[in-house]
């Protein structure tokens, strides 16, 4: 009998120990998640590959990049919807990402406020806008907060196809985006209004130079920027003609235009920086029928976008506005429609360099500061 119970006890205790093999087996999260960060260092070229103290650092920082993917990730509702991953940015903390990135857009004035003595490019494109059906087909319910297009209106209009949007610039940790955001549509409404291709601006020019509350690198404003530019009639030199003068003058010069062609860039004329928080039809609509356009967002989530359509996780609160962009263009053919948004960020960055968001829901606070320009 004893042998019996002997026995029946062996097998019961070779039974969980092959129970417990399951979770033996089961892939360790750390073991993989540093594998993940090693092909992460290898692909971004980290520069702390052997320094031990600095690589345990970042991999924590890591590991919490992967936590927060997951959750971002978990509330897809659709295939369109934007998804998450790891980018370059995930060895960040929340703080580092806002201050290398992020604290260059300064923006102190009250919203929906024109700039004074700019004439606000809203009033004037809705008064040359005098098609009936154009001033009235385009409802925007804010009961529903629900966008309805008229059968005019394009679904789509992208001005990349025209060849009048200039490749995806990289600031780097230059907190340039206001002067980048607003060159880069200058250049396009440029291209356009001549019926020719985008070409580079001497950004850089811009950001040494430009007065009127900006610290070039250290951050700026979209709207005292066009202020400044407006007021002193600047004419941006191409990038060629920067190179030349560099090379002339041993440096950065800031009298524009000493270089002289044919093909001068034309001085802002008029600018507008009002809040369309409800009227997106109206950024829609000039995106249609004028060019591109600049905007102030808050892109704290961006950190991880890898493409799609962005619908949630991106506050649309002015207080919390950090970035300038350019809108190039929408789709509204698909059941969710969407701004194709221009970044800074270099072109490995979300979709070649591009973000997609949701219209009609200020989502990332895309229509609390909008600056329409034209030139002259």
């Amino acid at each position: 009998m004893s042998e019996v119970i002997e026995m029946i006890m062996i097998l019961i205790i070779v039974t969980l120990c092959f129970l417990m093999i399951p979770f033996n087996l089961q892939p360790n999260r750390v073991i993989e998640a540093r594998k993940k960060f090693d092909i992460f260092i290898r692909l971004y070229d980290k520069p702390y590959r052997h320094n031990m103290r600095e690589y345990d650092h970042r991999f924590q920082i890591f590991r919490t990049s992967l936590n927060r993917i997951a959750t971002l990730n978990a509330h897809r509702a659709e295939n369109d919807t934007a998804i998450y991953g790891i980018t370059q940015y995930a060895d960040l903390s929340d703080r580092e990402f806002l201050l290398m990135h992020l604290e260059d857009l300064m923006h102190n004035e009250v919203p929906g406020v024109v700039e004074p003595d700019a004439v606000n490019m809203l009033d004037k494109f809705i008064i040359d806008s005098r098609s009936a059906e154009m001033k009235d087909a385009i409802i925007f319910s804010r009961a529903k907060r629900e966008l309805q297009v008229p059968e005019y209106l394009p679904k789509i209009v992208d001005w990349r196809e025209k060849g009048v949007i200039g490749p995806v610039k990289s600031q780097g940790g230059c907190g340039a985006c206001w002067a980048i955001s607003v060159l880069d549509t200058i250049s396009s409404i440029s291209a356009i209004k001549r019926k020719e291709n985008a070409t580079d601006l001497c950004t850089e020019q811009v950001i040494n130079c430009a007065k009127n509350g900006n610290y070039g690198c250290e951050g700026g404003d979209t709207c005292r920027l066009l202020q400044w530019m407006k007021d002193e009639k600047v004419k941006v030199n191409t990038l060629k003609e920067c190179q030349t003068l560099e090379t002339l003058q041993n440096g950065t010069s800031c009298d524009f235009g000493t270089i002289t062609s044919k093909r001068d860039f034309l001085s802002v004329e008029k600018y507008s920086c009002v809040s369309l928080v409800d009227r997106e039809h109206l950024m829609l609509r000039y995106l249609a029928t004028h060019g591109p356009l600049v905007v102030a967002v808050n892109a704290i989530s961006w950190q991880y976008y890898l493409g799609g359509i962005i619908q949630y996780h991106c506050d649309g609160n002015y207080d919390d506005l950090n970035h300038a962009v350019e809108i190039v263009g929408y789709n509204l053919e698909g059941p969710i429609p969407y701004y194709w948004v221009k970044n800074s960020w270099g072109p490995k960055f979300g979709d070649r360099g591009y973000i997609k968001i949701e219209v009609g829901k200020n989502l990332c606070g895309i229509a609390n500061r909008v600056s329409f320009i034209d030139l002259i």
